[in-house]
Order: structure tokens, then C-alpha cells, then sequence
């Protein structure tokens, strides 16, 4: 019985299963549902969880991506299901709806990896073979950052709806697409290293126009959403970079994708919210490149 939003859902193994697969098509919350580190709140329908549990857990180690985490929960996942069916109602103030496809959050030119059409709610599945599409791209058992962006780009390629660089991100980068990747995007990326005012400005200004590009511009979002999995994965102890670039094992990509089960020592190190600007940026740049040479040959 639905006993109001706060209370915590008690659901069967087999009950989870069908949530985490069908509704809850992130990696991460979906990891963290799966493992019961994350409470599934309101009832098993309309499912919710509480803004401030995600902070906690995404800032484990000492960092503060879940502070970040917290815009994207509240901009992107803020209505449940109504009486229509469709997520068109207000989730409570402090919680979100875990039924991820068919929100704002979901969009066209995505990876496919655990979601079908992203405007259908509750079409979450696991396709190995669209996971298998991003694992191929691995040498020595890692993913550089550039790989992850050329990915991207292919998923943005193969669907005719997706939406790339329009007039918003032009607007708020002062370039086209060319421009972007020939001189903006390496620019932008110059300008976040170091740890003085400049770079911490340049992060912060960065933030803001890349969350708000996110829901129109799906190259933005799409980078986004891998700049969460760098952001949360590149500061683990034993990480490693080839040809200066950060990378992410296949092993853990593997262990959220397919096994719904979050890395050994998740909450040993630091997740910060400025490496989700730098490694969205640097995504963002290698997906443009790959659309901008495919553009070329056409």
C-alpha cells in the first residue's frame, strides 16, 4: 500500500529486478537500487527516491559530484506517472521519479545499451549487443575518454532524431559546429586546468550552460551522461590513462551495465563535479570531431 513518498518500498527480488531493468535506465541508480543502497521510495508503480540519498551516496569519498547529481535529479526526473499515464505529474518536493525513459532526461541519439525508445516510460531493457557496440572499443581492458566520444558520436549518427548543435549551443559557445571543434572546444578545455580563480570560474560558467544545454542539444546530453561515468570512475585507486588520456575499465562498465552491482571501494575515493565539467567538455569536443569528419565525407 502507498503510504505517502517518504515511505520505503519493500519489493521482491524478482520485483527489483523489473524495476531496475524496466524503469531505473541509469547505470549508476540503477547499481545502486539493485544493491539496496539506494531506497526505492512511494510504491513500486510510481517509483521515487529522495534527492538528498542520491547527494549522500554520489558524494561518498569525500567529493561533491552529488551536489551536481541533485540539479540533474530535480531538472531532468521531477514528474512521476498521472492519470494519463505519462510522467505529467509533480513528484514531491525533495524526491524524483525512477522512471527514467520518457523523461526529460531521456533522448534521442542515446547509447541503447539499457533503454529502447527514450519517449515510451517503462521501455528499459539491457541490449549486450549495443554494450558490446561501446566494450569493443577497449585496449587492455580500458576505454580511453576520446573512444567514449566517437561512441557517442555513433549513437548521435544512427538515429535520424537526434539533435545536434543547434541554435542554443551555437548561441552559448559562439561557434558552429566546425568552430567547436577547431578552435572553442580546445579552448574551453585549456581553460579548466589548474585550481586558481580563473579555472574555478571557467568550471562553474561551464557547468552552467552544459546542464542547461543537456535537455536540447543531445550531443550535450549525451556527453553529459559519460561525463558522469568518468567523473565517477577516473579518481579510483589503480585507474589508469593511456597517451595522457583518462580512461574507464570495461570491468566496471561491465559491473553497472550488466551486473547492476556499483565498483568495489564506490565510496573510497572522491567523485567531484568539476571533473564532470572537464570530461564533458573533452567528450563533447571527440564526438564533434567524429560528426564533423562525417559531415566531410558525406
Amino acid at each position: 500500500m502507498n503510504v505517502g513518498p517518504n515511505a520505503a518500498v519493500a519489493l521482491k527480488d524478482n520485483e527489483k529486478e523489473q524495476l531496475v531493468e524496466k524503469m531505473i535506465t541509469c547505470p549508476f541508480l540503477g547499481s545502486a537500487v539493485a544493491e539496496g543502497k539506494l531506497i526505492v521510495r512511494n510504491s513500486a508503480v510510481d517509483p521515487l527516491a529522495c534527492i538528498e540519498d542520491v547527494r549522500d551516496l554520489a558524494n561518498t569519498g569525500g567529493g561533491d559530484l552529488g551536489d551536481l547529481l541533485v540539479l540533474f535529479a530535480a531538472g531532468n526526473h521531477a514528474f512521476m506517472r498521472g492519470d494519463s499515464g505519462k510522467l505529467d505529474e509533480p513528484a514531491p518536493q525533495g524526491f524524483f521519479s525512477l522512471e527514467l525513459p520518457g523523461s526529460q532526461g531521456a533522448h534521442p541519439g542515446h547509447s541503447g545499451i539499457l533503454m529502447g525508445d527514450p519517449t515510451i516510460p517503462g521501455s528499459g531493457r539491457l541490449s549486450l549487443p549495443d554494450f558490446a557496440r561501446l566494450a569493443e572499443r577497449a585496449a587492455c581492458g580500458v576505454i580511453k575518454r576520446s573512444d567514449a566520444g566517437r561512441f557517442i558520436a555513433e549513437n548521435l549518427m544512427r538515429d535520424p532524431e537526434a539533435k545536434v548543435f543547434g541554435a542554443n549551443v551555437v548561441t552559448a559557445f559562439g561557434g558552429d559546429l566546425a568552430g567547436f571543434v577547431m578552435t572553442i572546444g580546445p579552448a574551453l578545455l585549456s581553460r579548466l586546468h589548474g585550481l586558481d580563480e580563473k579555472a574555478n570560474a571557467a568550471h562553474q560558467d561551464l557547468e552552467e550552460k552544459l546542464t542547461k544545454l543537456m535537455g536540447e542539444d543531445n550531443l550535450i546530453g549525451s556527453a553529459g551522461e559519460f561525463g558522469l561515468l568518468f567523473a565517477f570512475l577516473t579518481n579510483k585507486p589503480g585507474a589508469a590513462a593511456i597517451d595522457g588520456e583518462p580512461t574507464v575499465a570495461v570491468s566496471d562498465l561491465e559491473s553497472i551495465f550488466v551486473e547492476k552491482r556499483l565498483p568495489a571501494g564506490f565510496g573510497d575515493w572522491k567523485k567531484l563535479r568539476t571533473d564532470w565539467v572537464k570530461h564533458t567538455t573533452a567528450l563533447a569536443l571527440s564526438a564533434a570531431m567524429d560528426l564533423h569528419a562525417a559531415k566531410r565525407l558525406d
